[in-house]
């Protein structure tokens, strides 16, 4: 019996910005595979300016929260009509089984999540990850199946020349770009037990400037704000703030021209290392088993050695120990000394 051609693939992965960064490398890998191939995609609304760039990608598709189950039941019937060869679920939750369940493609493919290992590590301290394979490869892994495989090149992300250009003359007006090279600093973490201490990032923006001798740049949104304006009161205003007026792939810009990146385990981390500029990662609740930790070889990660590390994969408002000593024991000099090393570079 002859094989159906390929020609109509279908990725879904709705959130979050970190993970659909991480899927880069996937559609590269497929259109390698498949270059007359269409790779479409299925996202939240406000993340698609995250791929709406990508040139291998020829239709997005939108979830709208907003919508409810009548926006998912109007996706599920559209999608239905494409009659897709192949429907990679990269985000394995009730939606993507929703819309993937009698969707009619000839192959419906999904990622190990690795439920059981990661439970075992996270509440009971239990490794049985013998092999640490990156949620990035993963992904690339999810489509073996069909003759797609890993090209060794990391992620990608793709902005536009205006988004580009808009923000590098925003960088010269400011003498951040120019005179010396700059730090930036992304002080935010979705759940607060990811969150390094905003003091220490105060610290480590006095130190940058007044020992490093760089420039140091703020990054974040709504939720940033308030760290942001701490960390420029602490530093004498000597910081430049961009958080809260710039949107995802504007504030990768920032990351683009950046000597090094600073972050906790988030999304920019993530958008930095795509954009192939070396970062330091906070890593205090989260561990290099569940997947997200820098791809760069010559990126950097700040962390201590502690029993109850990992104690989640995504995060938690509290510390489940109360002492909070994975992200307590991470010191300025600690983060400063590895960000020194990749200026001297």
């Amino acid at each position: 019996m002859k094989t159906k051609k390929i020609d109509k693939i279908l990725i879904f992965r709705l959130s979050s910005i970190g993970d659909i960064v991480l899927t880069s490398a996937l559609i590269r890998c497929i259109k390698k595979q498949y270059p007359d191939a269409r790779i479409d995609y299925v996202i939240k609304k406000q993340f698609r300016q995250l791929i709406e760039h990508n040139p291998k990608i020829t239709k997005i598709y939108t979830v709208d929260s907003s919508k409810g189950l009548k926006g998912l039941k109007e996706l599920k019937s559209e999608i239905r009509a494409e009659n897709y060869d192949v429907f990679l679920d990269i985000h394995k939750n009730m939606r993507s089984l929703f819309i993937r369940t009698g969707n009619r493609a000839t192959k419906i493919l999904t990622f190990k999540k690795h439920i059981i290992k990661r439970t075992l590590l996270t509440s009971f301290g239990i490794d049985k990850y013998n092999t640490v394979t990156p949620v990035y490869k993963r992904f690339v892994q999810a489509a073996q199946s069909i003759g797609v495989s890993y090209d060794e090149k990391g992620t990608d992300l793709f902005i536009s020349t205006e988004i580009d250009e808009k923000i590098k003359k925003e960088l010269y007006s400011k003498n951040i770009l120019g005179n010396k090279p700059y730090v930036l600093l992304c002080p935010g973490a979705s759940f607060k037990n990811k969150q390094w201490l905003p003091e220490r990032f105060a610290e480590l923006a006095k130190r940058l400037i007044d020992t490093a001798k760089v420039n140091v740049v703020l990054a974040g949104g709504k939720a940033e704000e308030d760290i942001c304006k701490y960390i420029v009161q602490e530093t004498n205003g000597k910081v430049f703030d961009f958080s809260v007026r710039l949107n995802i792939l504007e504030s990768a810009i920032l990351a683009k021209y950046a000597k090094v990146v600073v972050a906790n385990d988030t999304g920019m981390l993530h958008i930095a290392e795509a954009l192939k500029v070396p970062v330091v990662g906070i890593y205090g609740p989260t561990a290099r088993q569940l997947g997200y930790y820098p791809i760069l070889a010559e990126s950097q990660v700040a962390e201590v050695d502690l029993p109850c590390r990992p104690c989640t994969k995504m995060g938690t408002g509290t510390c489940p120990k109360k002492h909070w000593k994975c992200m307590k024991d991470i010191t300025t000099s600690m983060v400063y000394e590895k960000v020194s090393t990749l200026l001297q570079k």
